[in-house]
């Protein structure tokens, strides 16, 4: 998995692509935690160049939208394409993260006016 961060006011959108499983939900972790230390709004992560994931890498997008709403910042993710999200759908219903068809309306809708 490979992460490129870019910064849209005070929201970071993290474009995620390769496969996020096991083995690299450490490097998201990581970069989530390096996006939020420099980006004092909102955390955007774009899945649109993601091939895919497995269970372990849709639970550590969970897990990093609870720490960062530990600090009352939110954590979006955007660009799933259709493809089946049921932790990221549950988190979502249950207000841990908001869910997005793309990063245009989800920045459009973050964005502080």
């Amino acid at each position: 998995m490979q992460w490129d961060l870019e910064r849209t006011g005070d929201i970071g959108v993290l474009r995620l692509s390769g496969f996020l499983g096991e083995s690299t939900a450490h490097r998201f972790t990581g970069a989530v935690d390096w996006t939020g230390a420099r980006c004092a709004g909102a955390v955007v992560v774009d899945l649109v160049a993601l091939q895919g994931w497995s269970t372990e890498g849709e639970a550590a997008i969970v897990n990093a939208a609870g720490r960062l709403g530990t600090d009352r910042r939110l954590l979006a993710v955007c660009g799933h394409g259709g493809r089946p999200v049921p932790l990221l759908a549950t988190a979502h219903g249950l207000g841990v993260l908001r869910l997005f068809p793309d990063t245009d309306t989800a920045l459009a809708i973050l964005a502080p006016r």
